[in-house]
């Protein structure tokens, strides 16, 4: 199985605005901002991250972990944007 990482970050987003209790919605976009100024607080970028390495491990049965020393130590943070963690998730699926 292919697994396509915008889409699954997609669905992740979805799972946080059914949730319903977020002020507004996070946008679908690969602009979208995740991490710094304008983008989510803490706990919603830690809860998409967690539906994110969720959904892989339910769909591959693969166990992925996202946040570590490595890209803690990151110069250029993988989750500023959907596009980014995008283009991050992919390298770690190729990866395992």
């Amino acid at each position: 199985m292919s697994l396509v990482p915008t889409e699954i970050i997609y669905e992740a987003i979805d799972d946080l605005n059914a949730r319903g209790d977020r002020e507004t919605t996070i946008e679908k976009s690969p602009e979208t901002l995740l991490f710094g100024l304008g983008g989510l607080d803490s706990l919603d970028l830690v809860n998409l991250i967690v539906a994110i390495e969720e959904k892989i491990e339910n769909q591959t049965g693969k166990v992925i972990v996202l946040v570590n020393e490595e890209t803690l130590e990151m110069k250029d943070t993988p989750f500023k944007t959907v596009a980014t963690l995008s283009a991050f998730l992919q390298n770690t699926l190729n990866t395992v």
